[in-house]
């Protein structure tokens, strides 16, 4: 009976395990920030006080956000720099780039990739400025139809109840209607 007893538990310990791995970092503000997922990239990897076992650095890695799945984007090494940061010497001016041919065609592929995702930024950034256009154009007529309503009540010369500070429904002063009325009028002015 001990012996079922002592299984299970080790049982339930070892399935408990991964759900015990934290992260341990500083915040911006200065406090320390506890979670089962990693920080983001905004903390310097210098932070970083306690991380799960069997996760290294985090340089290059991006998280996203939805668990410790994590999604390498190492940083391509730029000229004078290895894969490991270590500085490798500039190739002299006129030498031909090592490995030729095959070097230039993944140069190329590269730099397609890197034209595409700049023209997809542009396309999302107009179809975004496009949308704002059409919100705020709706939003315009919608206003110009309502102005125009109101202009119309006020020009029927009829008695207009509005509420007063207290919330309490009252019939407009003379100067209060011809204030509503000035008003309406800068409205249609502006959005019709």
């Amino acid at each position: 009976m001990k012996l079922i007893k002592l299984l299970l538990l080790s049982v339930a310990i070892g399935i408990g395990a991964p759900a015990m791995a934290q992260w341990q970092w500083v915040d911006k503000d200065g406090r320390k920030v506890f979670s089962d997922r990693p920080p983001g990239l905004e903390v310097p990897e210098k932070n970083i006080l306690k991380r799960p076992k069997g996760y290294g650095s985090l340089k290059g890695v991006q998280s996203s956000g939805t668990g410790p799945a994590l999604r390498e984007v190492a940083p391509a090494p730029q000229e004078g720099e290895s894969g490991d940061g270590a500085a490798v010497p500039a190739p002299a001016a006129g030498a031909a780039p090592a490995g030729g041919a095959a070097a230039a065609k993944a140069a190329t592929g590269k730099d397609k990739e890197l034209e595409a995702k700049k023209a997809a930024d542009a396309k999302a950034k107009t179809d975004a400025e496009a949308a704002e256009k059409a919100k705020q154009a709706a939003a315009k007529a919608d206003n110009c139809k309502r102005a125009q309503q109101a202009k119309a009540m006020y020009d029927t010369g009829k008695a207009v109840r509005a509420p007063n500070e207290k919330g309490e429904m009252v019939f407009q002063s003379a100067e209060q209607r011809a204030a509503e009325i000035k008003r309406t009028d800068e409205v249609i002015f502006n959005n019709c």
